[in-house]
């Protein structure tokens, strides 16, 4: 199962297969030996579920709703375009490889090795996804306006910071001896970092409102 789908979710682990299950998000058959079957249908359906937290940061209760809505289609994609709660809700999955982010984002290659050179963007990533175009188009449209990345090295410092904070508070979460639990502790995370981009972003609004 996990081989399945180790290009596209390299850090998926069978803590949060457990974790899904308990939630109900996949059940897969058990054997008369009692070990889990998954199906085709459960692969694609565990595609997207990953999919819409990786690329839109959806909570497990909007993609439980969306589920029931809509099911999944083809080979997990996320199909349905509606509005959904926090500021990530309108990413669309993408999987680009490096020259398909340069042609996607509009830049250079030399642009996406200042990013990296500035911890905008991990060193040696095969794939890029929704979160790396975003950052890539933002950074492009920001130095269009005198911001180069080398200026924006306290929004990366800022947001390490806060992944710190988000971490520690959501590790208790996580326990050896359950191991479902790393998967609700990840998935808890999420949720509290999509919550910390709205504050963020209230913040930065409500200061520029009085500039």
């Amino acid at each position: 199962m996990l081989e399945l789908l180790r290009d596209e979710f390299p850090d998926l682990a069978h803590s949060k297969l457990h974790y899904l299950e308990a939630e109900g998000l996949i059940t897969p058959e058990r054997t008369a030996a009692g070990y889990r079957k998954y199906s085709r249908s459960d692969v694609d359906r565990l595609r997207f579920v990953l999919r819409a937290q990786r690329d839109r940061f959806w909570p497990l209760k909007v993609i439980k709703e969306h589920l029931l809505e809509h099911g999944v289609e083809g080979d997990g994609e996320i199909t349905s375009i509606a509005s959904r709660p926090g500021p990530s809700a309108t990413m669309h999955a993408v999987r680009l490889d490096r020259s398909g982010l340069c042609s996607r984002a509009a830049v250079d290659d030399a642009f996406l090795v200042e990013l990296e050179q500035y911890g905008m963007l991990p060193e040696g990533q095969l794939f890029y996804g929704a979160t790396e175009l975003e950052i890539t188009t933002a950074a492009r449209d920001l130095a269009a306006e005198g911001l180069h990345p080398r200026h924006l090295v306290m929004l990366r410092t800022s947001a390490e910071r806060e992944a710190h904070m988000i971490r520690s508070v959501a590790s208790p979460r996580s326990r050896p001896a359950d191991p479902a639990s790393r998967g609700e502790a990840e998935d808890y995370a999420r949720d509290l970092g999509e919550s910390m981009i709205t504050l963020h972003s209230s913040l930065l609004r409500l200061r520029l409102r009085g500039s």
